[in-house]
């Protein structure tokens, strides 16, 4: 006879929920709420492999942005255009459910607007060329006028979105796991999953421990494939340091740089949070283990002194790295795997933007 769980135990964990969500990130656990809501007599489950959300939920920089030029004229080269009419479209509509969700104030949001530099002359030439014609699909996407323009900002050319702000995504976080638990949803932290069938509804942990459901949502984002083969969803490490505390801090918003692969903002009064670099070397930063690329932090610490210009005497006080997950269009994936699952995962980098709308529509397909 093997060793298992006492006959107590078997009662705790092997009973049948109406849904399981794999992963307690942004996504997962809005989707959660929002079947919950619908679904009040439902036994729903949230499984997370730690402690506490860790892939990018609350890794990243804390931007509510829809999108830069530069970042649109980019996309246009691996994706149509009706697509990313969509994806702009989502991602506003998704900062507006988020807010509505979570309250400005449970996650210190602040519509501060945002800002693309640009040091070239030549690549900020066909940026302002096409003006007017994101301008114009703003207007036709969500009925708004002028959303660019162009200004200087502390002597650099630029152009201003006037739809973006900043959040603190760990109190987003945290807000969202006290309206699940008021609602009655469980968690299980610290359990990372082997296998899931998708076929059976269940997750299995070990050979003596698994849960079933009749619906099942995975939402892993950049560690899907590790569970369900078939989605090839490729992660993508992102840097982001802090500095310590400046006397004189001229950066105040959201700021983005080279098609939105540099970005930084002020943290209060008198920090700055700078990240992102990784296409400096991207085969490295495809990766699903946390670490520090020294050569992009090399860039970003020469980016904050030669570009930022700095005053003399800051430095990095805390880094980190969060891992991400992209589709080859940089579309999200909500598709069912199975009568009993579906998918809900590949973020590209908007998961501020579309982790709850995603999670919403999550929670309407099972």
């Amino acid at each position: 006879m093997k060793f298992r769980q006492s006959i107590w135990e078997d009662v705790l964990y092997h009973q049948k929920y109406d849904l399981i969500v794999v992963g307690a990130g942004l996504t997962g656990q809005s989707a959660a709420l929002f079947f919950k809501k619908e679904n009040p007599d439902a036994k729903v489950l949230v499984v997370d492999r730690g402690v506490f959300p860790i892939g990018a939920s609350t890794r990243n920089a804390g931007f509510a942005c829809i999108g830069t030029i530069g970042e649109h004229l980019s996309d246009l080269e691996i994706d149509s255009e009706e697509q990313l009419k969509k994806r702009i479209k989502d991602r506003y509509e998704g900062l507006i459910l988020l807010r509505e969700t979570i309250g400005d104030d449970a996650m210190d949001y602040n519509h501060t607007g945002g800002w693309e530099l640009y040091i070239d002359p030549d690549k900020y030439k066909i940026a302002e060329e096409n003006i007017s014609r994101f301008n114009y699909w703003m207007e036709e996407l969500i009925g708004e006028q002028n959303i660019y323009e162009p200004v200087v900002y502390n002597g650099i050319t630029s152009i201003y979105n006037r739809c973006e702000g900043m959040l603190h995504p760990g109190k987003a976080i945290k807000k969202l796991y006290e309206l699940n638990r008021a609602l009655g949803v469980e968690f299980r932290w610290n359990t990372p999953i082997k296998e899931i069938d998708p076929n059976e509804g269940k997750i299995i942990v070990d050979e003596l421990l698994y849960f079933s459901a009749d619906k099942i949502v995975v939402a892993t984002n950049a560690f899907t494939s590790k569970l369900l083969k078939d989605y090839v969803i490729k992660p993508g490490r992102g840097y982001v340091f802090v500095t310590n505390e400046l006397n004189h801090l001229n950066w105040k918003g959201t700021f983005h740089y080279d098609k939105g692969y540099v970005y930084f903002r002020n943290l209060g009064d008198k920090r700055v949070l700078l990240g992102g670099g990784r296409n400096i070397d991207p085969n490295a930063e495809e990766t699903d283990e946390f670490g520090i690329n020294e050569d992009i932090k090399g860039f970003l610490l020469y980016f904050a002194e030669e570009v930022l210009e700095l005053p003399e005497g800051w430095k990095v006080e805390y880094e980190w790295s969060g891992i991400m997950g992209f589709t080859e269009s940089k579309s999200a994936i909500l598709e069912k795997v199975s009568d009993h699952c579906i998918v809900a995962a590949g973020l590209s980098g908007m998961g501020v933007a579309l982790g709850m709308q995603l999670g919403k529509k999550a929670a309407k397909a099972v």
